[in-house]
């Protein structure tokens, strides 16, 4: 397809279903994907970080030819390693119980492309979505012939939540980064009222760097001159890096509650916070699982005082907001838990999570794409009494999948023992889920693309699109 053949795919908007309309502007997406793009020759900045490609400048170019402004919209900016979705959508989700007309911007998305666009506390209609996509399939085409070429998938993403939120009246839009923070295009959507720091570790070295203190100064880099941010509680060497930029940039550093009292609940968890003021909020209830979402609510929490919320409201976000694969029940038996985990750090975030969940035997289906420390995760699954069955993320995952050989290699390695290998991801899954019996555990993991196809077993697309939610009625909570 030709650049100026983008704007076709939605002729006639209007006369298809809402499913449909989403169908077309993934594959107008993925068409910008495939398109050829300039070579740029990496560089490294003068805060000594690397830069790849173009940087802002095309995305700067995509927000001028789409005439986009903030002036009057309030933004809060979230980046970090793991936990910035949940984060984003607490804030989110708080934002929308204090009745202020938010908009989120989320990547990836697992099952369906309208999880990336979140509009007053559910996804965009398919019909703002699709006129958004219209007018930047048409501003795609004019790039295309200019010397910055095209805009890329996640950059024609983001302008999407962007104009839809502007077409919706949104005064207030929460950006999850999508990778980094010095020259992730959400950065171009500023200046933020606050910009958030979640927990921050080991991935995407070779383009972040591999140290830990090399990532903290690219995701350090969303802070505002002169402006507030909150962070989580760091590493050592990451702490300093966001408290040197913070001090460079003249910004304000913001610590969050303390957690206590940390109880799971079921599909949730259960807490109490202590804030630097001697206040204490009791029996805060949460919606995902895991240690690690205390930590999240509570970066959340903190952000959501900054931002003027009261105590009221930011609870009830803190339990509405859920996203899918995130620890993530599915109902029926044998009993599913679906996780992204695909770091070090998620990975044992995750096994810990799973302490909670009596089993009588544990099955992981496990498959990761092929730029992870995949021994890293190995070294957290492996155990000699769980069975493992591991295979590839589907082909819609945007980089090439890790060989199932390397990653039993790795599980070998540390110490399991029951391991079988597959190609086809749903042949793995149906493997593990005739031999898992009442009683047993059943998890996903290694890959948000991997547990987001298996999430059709329970969830179609179309069913998302049309409730307007990942989760549906009939899924419960």
């Amino acid at each position: 397809m030709r650049p100026s053949e983008l704007s076709t795919i939605f002729f006639d908007q209007e006369e298809t279903s809402s499913a449909e309309s989403y169908r077309r502007i993934e594959i107008f997406l993925n068409a910008l994907a495939a398109l050829p793009k300039k070579s740029w020759r990496p560089r490294v900045n003068a805060r000594c970080i690397r830069v790849e490609g173009p940087g802002l400048s095309r995305m700067q170019r995509l927000i001028e030819w789409l005439d986009i402004s903030f002036q009057d919209r309030s933004i809060v900016h979230v980046a970090g390693t793991s936990g910035k979705g949940s984060t984003a959508l607490m804030i989110a989700e708080s934002l929308h119980a204090a009745g202020r007309s938010t908009a989120a911007f989320f990547s990836p998305h697992v099952t369906s492309l309208a999880e990336r666009f979140w509009i007053r506390g559910g996804l965009c209609g398919a019909r703002t979505a699709g006129r958004a996509a219209s007018r930047i399939a048409e501003a795609a085409a004019a790039m295309a012939r200019e010397p910055i070429g095209p805009p890329s998938y996640f950059e024609s993403a983001l302008a999407l939540l962007l104009l839809a939120a502007e077409e919706e009246g949104c005064d207030t839009v929460v950006l999850e980064a999508g990778l980094g923070g010095t020259f992730d295009a959400t950065c171009l959507v500023a200046p933020a009222a606050l910009d958030v720091l979640t927990s921050i570790g080991i991935d995407h070295t070779d383009l972040l760097g591999d140290t830990i203190e090399q990532i903290a100064r690219d995701k350090a880099g969303i802070i505002t001159p002169r402006g507030r941010v909150v962070s989580a509680a760091l590493p050592r060497g990451a702490r300093a890096e966001v408290e040197k930029t913070a001090r460079e940039r003249s910004a304000i550093l913001h610590h969050p509650p303390e957690v206590a009292g940390l109880v799971f609940e079921g599909a949730g968890i259960r807490l109490d916070f202590r804030f630097s003021g001697g206040e204490r909020w009791k029996d805060v209830r949460v919606g995902m699982s895991g240690a690690h979402q205390a930590a999240n609510a509570a970066v959340a929490a903190g952000a959501c005082r900054l931002l003027g919320l009261g105590e009221a409201d930011i609870r009830s976000g803190l339990l509405e907001a859920r996203l899918p694969c995130r620890i993530e029940r599915m109902p029926g038996e044998p009993l599913v838990i679906l996780d992204g985990a695909h770091n070090r750090d998620k990975m044992r975030a995750l096994m810990g999570a799973l302490g909670a969940v009596p089993a009588d035997r544990r099955f992981f289906v496990l498959g990761a794409v092929g730029d992870k420390n995949y021994e890293g995760l190995a070294e957290e699954l492996a155990g000699p009494v769980d069975r493992f069955f591991v295979t590839t993320p589907p082909g819609s995952a945007p980089r090439s999948g890790l060989s199932p050989q390397k990653f039993a290699r790795a599980l070998r390695q540390f110490g399991a023992v029951d391991i079988r290998e597959f190609i086809d991801p749903w042949r793995a899954f149906e493997a593990a889920l005739s031999e898992a019996g009442e009683g047993d555990l059943v998890v996903v993991a290694g890959s948000f693309f991997l547990a987001g196809e298996f999430r059709k077993r329970w969830v179609s697309e179309e069913r998302i699109v049309e409730a307007g939610h990942p989760f549906p009625p009939e899924m419960g909570r």
